[in-house]
């Protein structure tokens, strides 16, 4: 209840009158009505942005920005969660029903507000599913600016998103949680894919080096010696916060082979989130 009132709080302040008095009639009808209600939002919601609040999720450092949600998705939260009356396997089953039949933008209001479900840990196999599927608007729904992920899948899951983030030339900045849980594999196998990438003359997105950089190993400098040597300016930056994360641990002569580099990235004081734009600015 304690998410259910915060949302329905959110949808008083920014829905009209007519469309919050829509959202009351359906929580006092019963469960299938309620059901229905759900596939029906937005035809009596608008699809439009729900204001400034931040929800945090309890017993946890993770919020949820609902700037990035809109009013019908939170409507329909608060529906769903509302069908939740205290028997556990009675809701799964009332959930699992929407998602046999739900159209795409059905599902990835499911799997936005899976995180507030009482048992969300009970969810772990749906929520992986949908970082497998080929559909973007359920791979979003659960990828980027949601704290599940983070909160309950394990390293196997979680580098699948990630790798898959970057396969598909998406910002791995809509990650929640992605500096805490950076990984030795996930750094191997970035690792991995920029060696068959440089090999077919191609690159990687630069800011992804950022999930290597608590890891200074042998194949990182490396790696860390090919990026300062690239023709690519994002590269070289990459580079060179990887050696400035890391300079304490560097190989020996590791400055000398590469000063000119190095103290050429070191006058621009990129960041890593700023990688991500600095080939768009150049092209």
């Amino acid at each position: 209840m304690r998410y259910q009132e915060f949302l329905k709080e959110v949808l008083k302040k920014s829905c009209s009158p007519a469309e919050f008095q829509w959202i009351e009639e359906k929580l006092a009808v019963n469960l299938q009505a309620r059901q229905l209600g759900f596939v029906m939002t937005p035809r009596f919601i608008r699809d439009r942005p729900a204001g400034n609040e931040i929800l945090r999720i309890h017993d946890s450092d993770y919020t949820i920005d609902l700037r990035r949600w809109t009013l019908d998705q939170i409507a329909r939260s608060v529906l769903l969660l509302s069908m939740d009356e205290g028997d556990p396997e009675k809701f799964h089953n009332t959930v699992e029903t929407l998602f046999q039949t739900a159209e795409n933008r059905e599902a990835a209001a499911i799997y936005k507000t899976i995180p507030l479900f009482n048992h969300p840990e009970k969810w772990i196999y749906r929520a992986t599913e949908a970082i497998r599927t080929n559909i973007g608007t359920i791979f979003d729904a659960m990828a980027f600016h949601n704290p599940f992920p983070a909160m309950h899948f394990d390293d196997i899951a979680w580098n699948q998103l990630v790798l898959k983030t970057i396969f598909g030339d998406k910002s791995i900045w809509n990650i929640t949680g992605l500096k805490e849980h950076r990984n030795k594999e996930l750094a191997r196998a970035i690792s991995d894919f920029a060696h068959e990438r440089w090999s077919a003359h191609r690159t990687l997105p630069a800011d992804v080096w950022y999930l290597v950089e608590p890891f200074p190993g042998e194949q990182m400098w490396k790696d860390t010696s090919h990026l300062l040597s690239s023709e690519d300016r994002a590269n070289q930056a990459a580079g060179y916060l990887l050696w400035a994360s890391n300079q304490d641990v560097a190989p020996d002569r590791f400055w000398d082979q590469h000063k000119n580099h190095l103290e050429e990235a070191a006058q621009h004081r990129t960041g890593w989130k700023e990688l991500q734009n600095m080939n768009k600015k150049e092209s």
